[in-house]
């Protein structure tokens, strides 16, 4: 099976997302392009020049892994970014150092925290059925009469409702 992930992201859960940081305090700026990096590590000042010219948004070392196997398990993923620098790219900033990021990491934890507690407790008003948990309604392209049985049972947790 191959699974689109165009659009990594819920559109309805990122909007639940937004609304909790909003509700904590936190400031809030929807959409854009995250460019995954590996890490952990700072970008060079190459590699943050040309992730800004590439129309990147934000840099980090998560969300890539995560989003595919989110889409494949049809479980509905938003990204709630807390940036802790401009990377190295911005000259009239001091350059990134680790002391700068924990500072400002632990100011967005608290933030962070709020915004999924409201989460928490307001889930009934939100939870439901979103398109992303359906996504591999299509996706699968074996003849199901061809599937032995022991790969059922395999990817049963995952795709029993279409095997049907």
């Amino acid at each position: 099976a191959h699974i689109s992930v165009a659009d990594p992201f819920s559109p309805e859960l990122s909007r639940v997302v937004a609304e909790a940081v909003a509700t904590a305090g936190g400031t809030v700026h929807e959409g854009g392009t995250f460019i995954t990096i590996e890490g952990p590590r700072f970008s060079t000042k190459g590699e943050s020049h040309t992730f800004r010219q590439w129309g990147m948004s934000l840099i980090g070392m998560t969300t890539s892994p995560e989003a595919y196997l989110a889409a494949e398990a049809e479980i509905a993923y938003a990204c709630m970014a807390h940036v802790t620098d401009y990377d190295v790219w911005h000259e009239s900033e001091a350059p990134v150092t680790v002391e700068m990021v924990v500072r400002t990491l632990l100011a967005n934890t608290a933030v962070a925290q709020a915004a999924i507690s409201h989460m928490a407790a307001t889930m009934a008003s939100w939870a439901g059925e979103f398109p992303a948990h359906s996504g591999l309604r299509d996706a699968l392209i074996t003849d199901r009469a061809r599937i032995q049985l022991e790969k059922r049972q395999q990817v049963a947790l995952l795709v029993q409702k279409y095997l049907q």
